[in-house]
């Protein structure tokens, strides 16, 4: 595509369920779904033969776009894909994803257990009230209804406290209306405290023993999110639950000395306005940045209405021609100034990269995390749902 043009045309239809992604506003999000499925097989080697994987594509994939990753892990033969809520399940459903979809959040209120039937996705359930009307919709609707059973060992949200759990696990044991297909939990530091960590584990793994033991339950037990799963192969169980490490985005520093992972999510725009200003000239609203040399000035079209925070003014690179040039003055609803003067022969049109890699240069979510003094995640979250999600 040549730079000038103003409408960007991308054929993607087996991946997005449209015919074509057009936009012409220059900004867009390129997830690469070559280094999606390396990272599946980087996790894959990394944990044991028959030990399953189910995709965290919550939020919509932590902003990379739910529907066409959880296809990529599909197509990869991952056996299970997490969502957050009803919604998220009900979008996957209706693109024709065959895959077990379970929802990690609980579902209020209870009646809106049955459009979760009706769309096969699996609830999560973390207390007898909730037990109870399950098996009363079995009941009704005269069939067997598959659940994961939630503990909370230590996260404090939702969940069963484990020393409830034993008797809601005897009533699940009672009936033959429903059947508990999992029970998981989640760590709260697994990123920075392993004393702690195993605490939860030794919890989690002597509630499953008696299950199992005491009960004769049959059921996957997963625990490991991306840092668990990267820092202690004991958590791995019978199932993972990889999110950031799916998405390239690191759980923890230094992380790569357990497991490498490529990025899958550049964002990009392109230079849409170029001025030169006198030295003293000042740039943006509250007249926060002034320019000390004669500057050249470029315009990109993004801004905090798109994600890209506020609180990045005069603190954040952006890359241009393989150089980073900084954000100069106050980030604006749609548009941003960053200083280009340094870049040889930049024209209206160029590529600017927020995140991403161009030349030898590259810009991390995580880079962006530090300044605005957040994890790497919340960053590709934020990424407004109106930019496009193009798969490359």
């Amino acid at each position: 595509m040549n730079k000038q043009t103003s409408v960007r045309v991308v054929s993607n239809s087996k991946l997005s369920g449209t015919k074509q992604t057009i936009f012409f506003r220059q900004n867009w999000v390129e997830i690469d779904k070559s280094d999606f499925h390396f990272n599946l097989k980087k996790i894959r080697e990394y944990i044991a033969k028959d030990t399953k994987i189910m995709a965290v594509i919550k939020s919509d994939a932590y902003g990379h776009g739910a529907v066409a990753l959880a296809r990529a892990a599909q197509e990869a033969g991952v056996a299970w894909v997490a969502v957050s809520s009803l919604e998220e399940g009900i979008i996957l459903r209706e693109a024709d994803l065959k895959s077990n979809i379970l929802i990690l959040e609980n579902v209020f209120p209870y009646e809106n257990f049955q459009v979760a039937v009706a769309h096969s996705l699996t609830l999560t359930i973390s207390k007898i009230s909730e037990f109870t009307s399950l098996e009363n919709l079995a009941i009704k609707l005269n069939k067997k209804i598959d659940f994961h059973f939630k503990i909370d060992t230590g996260m404090g949200r939702i969940g069963s406290l484990s020393e409830a759990a034993y008797s809601i696990l005897q009533k699940i044991a009672q009936s033959d209306k429903v059947a508990m297909a999992g029970m998981y939990t989640h760590f709260a530091v697994a990123d920075t405290d392993p004393v702690f960590t195993q605490l939860q584990l030794s919890t989690f793994t002597k509630i499953i023993r008696f299950a199992r033991a005491n009960l004769g339950l049959k059921f996957i037990a997963h625990a490991a999110n991306s840092a668990a799963l990267f820092k202690s192969k004991r958590t791995h169980l019978d199932m993972v639950r990889p999110g950031l490490g799916l998405y390239g985005l690191t759980p923890f520093k230094f992380s790569e000395r357990f497991l490498k992972v490529k990025p899958v999510l550049s964002w990009k725009t392109r230079v849409t306005f170029l001025k030169k200003v006198a030295s003293g000239f000042c740039l943006s609203y509250g007249r926060a940045f002034v320019t000390n040399r004669v500057s050249l000035i470029a315009t990109i079209p993004v801004g905090y209405n798109d994600g890209y925070n506020r609180l990045l003014s005069n603190k954040a690179d952006v890359l241009v021609r393989g150089k980073r040039c900084p954000i100069v003055g106050r980030i604006t609803m749609n548009m941003t100034m960053i200083d280009v003067t340094m870049v040889k022969d930049v024209a209206v049109g160029d590529e600017v990269v927020l995140i991403g890699m161009q030349g030898k240069e590259h810009v991390k979510a995580d880079e962006i995390a530090k300044i605005r003094n957040t994890i790497n995640y919340e960053i590709t979250c934020n990424i407004s749902s109106r930019i496009p999600r193009i798969i490359v």
